[in-house]
């Protein structure tokens, strides 16, 4: 998908990519620029065994770093909501994620697409962390090879990359929850 004429997006594109691992929950933004409707059905993919069995809940939130001048007149960062983001701005998706069931849930990955706007920067949370170029081979990125359009193979970099997944090292038992995060800059 084309970036709108300003070449900025607004909270509802970005969250766009939110909405592949998060429940509809109506947070997937109202009018706004609609980014990889096809994450939708990778999530489903990906989440819908696991969702199923374990009742797992998703809320994703995104977030941006800007300066803020105080009263005194000292400029300091804060991480708000994302609202207005310009090319070359970073955002950080925040993953929660909650075992609302009645069982204990094993397992458990997490799998968020990376929008084609945005360039992958890093991810954390427990457990192990992989990353994807294509979306079915998953690994450390210093792992991962691609193929240029001349044909020659090369290491993986961060902009190949198309996927983020979580491994959460333990199970979660139920009412349990935690965190995942990945950052990553417009384009």
């Amino acid at each position: 998908m084309k970036l709108p004429q300003k070449k900025a997006l607004n909270a509802s594109a970005v969250q766009g990519a939110a909405f592949a691992v998060a429940r509809a929950s109506g947070q997937y933004g109202r009018g706004g620029q609609r980014l990889l409707l096809f994450a939708v059905a990778i999530a489903l993919f990906w989440f819908g065994a696991a969702h199923a069995r374990a009742s797992l809940e998703l809320k994703n939130e995104v977030f941006q770093e800007v300066e803020v001048k105080s009263a005194d007149g000292k400029t300091e960062r804060k991480i708000v909501p994302a609202s207005r983001v310009l090319p070359g701005t970073e955002v950080q998706y925040v993953v929660t994620y909650v075992n609302k069931g009645e069982h204990t849930a094993g397992q458990v990955a997490i799998t968020n697409p990376i929008p084609k706007e945005l360039e992958y920067i890093s991810a954390a949370g427990l457990g192990e962390v992989e990353v994807s170029v294509d979306g079915k081979t998953y690994g450390p990125l210093a792992a991962l090879r691609v193929t240029d359009v001349d044909g020659k193979e090369r290491a993986a970099k961060p902009s190949d990359v198309t996927h983020v997944r979580w491994r959460i090292a333990s199970s979660l038992k139920p009412g349990e929850e935690g965190k995942v995060s990945f950052r990553a800059r417009l384009k």
